[in-house]
């Protein structure tokens, strides 16, 4: 099965690069890969607990990302959360943290990549 990398680095509402990250994320099964979603700088407030996009017109997409986090692995990088000043506590469950050293990995053995 091809592995595909989709990297997330937009901010998760006002514009809807995060939403098709997920979507596309979330669809590479379908079409017979193996996909990753990784959250990095601003796609990390993703995985944010308790978001309310009401105001935004957009879904919440930290729910949409809950319910991946069961069908793919999801990383999100340290150091993008310390940015956002988020800890592993502020996530929803089933994210996975990483120094950089799985991103790494994952760029050299993905068939496919795709960056919103």
């Amino acid at each position: 099965m091809p592995d595909l990398l989709v990297l997330l680095r937009s901010y998760p509402y006002g514009i809807i690069n995060a939403a098709e990250a997920i979507r596309h994320a979330g669809g590479a099964g379908g079409a017979g890969y193996s996909a990753t979603l990784y959250l990095i700088d601003g796609g990390v407030l993703v995985a944010k607990k308790g978001q309310d996009p009401i105001d935004t017109g957009f879904s919440n997409l930290g729910e949409n990302l809950e319910l991946l986090s069961d069908e793919m692995e999801i990383y999100a990088h340290k150091e993008s959360l310390n940015k956002m000043k988020l800890s592993e506590d502020d996530l929803i469950e089933g994210i996975k943290l990483d120094d950089g050293s799985v991103l790494k990995e994952k760029i050299k053995n993905a068939q496919s990549i795709m960056i919103f």
